[in-house]
């Protein structure tokens, strides 16, 4: 599959389940598409790309990208998986069933599961957990 033919289509699917993000697409060289959705406060920007024939979805907060993750990450391995997840992931964040975490050193990120997080906490570090309408 050519990188056009992968945008189109994952693309067209993913303003179908979420029209809200129709008027943020922007067009990149070698048929790439960019979505960046601000959070209503504008403290985060939620971000997703096509780029490499995959679907990235990440967040811009602190730094340029505080956190991103390839769909492969949750176990998907072509394209309708990336999509579903994809769908899944946007859903959750937007929803507000999935938690968003700010670390002071680590920045903006989301994590399933919220009781893991403690384990890996620096000494000096502060974590605040949000959901996507605090922000």
């Amino acid at each position: 599959m050519e990188q056009k033919e992968f945008t189109d289509n994952i693309i067209s699917k993913i303003l179908d389940r979420f029209p809200q993000f129709k008027d943020l697409c922007i067009v990149k060289p070698n048929n790439i598409i960019d979505i960046d959705y601000k959070s209503k406060k504008g403290k985060l920007t939620f971000w997703l790309t096509t780029q490499n024939k995959e679907i990235t979805l990440g967040f811009t907060g602190d730094t340029q990208c505080d956190w991103h993750a390839h769909m492969s990450l949750f176990g998907a391995n072509t394209p309708n998986e990336e999509l579903h997840v994809a769908i899944d992931l946007i859903n959750d964040i937007l929803s507000e069933k999935t938690k968003i975490i700010h670390s002071s050193i680590r920045g903006f990120y989301c994590i399933v599961n919220i009781s893991e997080e403690n384990e890996y906490k620096e000494k000096n570090e502060v974590i605040n957990v949000f959901k996507w309408s605090d922000l």
